[in-house]
């Protein structure tokens, strides 16, 4: 029994000394990643690695407010990181997505942007709305929508829109859509339909619902429903026209009409003038 008891003993101090080592060790690990992790924490915060400038690059040269309103935006980006153990303006470790997020959508001329590090430089590159027509009011006031029929504000020195045509509506607004994307890429399909067979086209008006018309060049008017159909119903249209002597001449029809409407189905109404 003394033999035993001994043994149980020499068992638990040797069950002690692998504990104790085992907890200086966990100790020591914990330390080291302690001092790791606070280390890189104030190399974070090093001078040389801090952001020195932020720069706006891609926005209209005549549209400063458009860059003032960036500018404010990345630096509220910033702003909002607040106290951090790591550094938001280290080179290293900047906010690069937030940046390009909030440089995007600090006005509605810009689609995208993206940010890059150049040394202690950052650069934030915007891509601005291309114009693909005007969206204007009764009173003549316009605004540009893109080919997604986004609108946004003209500034000076912008490129011509694509198209000529005016799309017309009571409230043009900066931010919104003239209509449902959707919607919209089936309405650009039926007037470049129009334009293809030879109609120019004034204006694009909206009636109710999904009813819409084309006043042409002679102020004769072309009516029509939003359907993805009525895009091959306008490339039949000279076939269907010279079956009544009708043809298409000067970005109209000749001779002339009051109104062409197509929202009979396959069939084309039509009163002369």
């Amino acid at each position: 029994m003394i033999v035993r008891s001994e043994f149980r003993g020499m068992r638990r101090s040797r069950r002690a000394r692998r504990l104790r080592l085992l907890a200086w060790r966990a100790f020591f690990g914990a330390s080291a990643l302690a001092l790791l992790f606070f280390g890189l924490s104030w190399f974070s915060f090093y001078a040389p690695f801090q952001i020195k400038k932020v720069i706006i690059i891609g926005v209209n040269n005549f549209a400063r407010g458009e860059e003032l309103r960036a500018e404010a935006a990345v630096a509220n980006v910033f702003a909002k990181e607040g106290i951090r153990l790591f550094s938001p303006t280290n080179s290293l470790l900047y906010p690069r997505a937030a940046l390009a997020s909030a440089a995007a959508s600090s006005s509605p001329r810009i689609a995208s942007a993206a940010a890059a590090r150049g040394g202690d430089i950052i650069i934030v590159a915007v891509s601005e709305r291309a114009p693909f027509a005007e969206w204007c009011s009764s009173n003549g006031e316009c605004i540009f929508i893109d080919e997604s029929g986004f609108g946004f504000p003209k500034a000076k020195g912008d490129a011509p829109p694509i198209s000529s045509t005016v799309f017309a509506d009571e409230n043009p607004r900066a931010s919104a859509h003239y209509l449902s994307e959707e919607k919209f890429i089936a309405l650009r399909d039926i007037v470049s339909s129009a334009e293809r067979i030879g109609l120019v086209i004034k204006r694009v008006e909206q009636g109710e619902g999904n009813d819409f018309s084309f006043l042409l060049t002679d102020n004769a008017e072309a009516r029509f429903v939003l359907y993805p159909e009525t895009a091959k119903i306008f490339l039949e249209l000279p076939t269907t026209l010279q079956a009544a002597n009708l043809k298409i001449a000067g970005g109209s029809v000749y001779p002339a009409l009051q109104y062409l409407d197509m929202r009979f189905g396959g069939q084309v109404v039509f009163k002369r003038r």
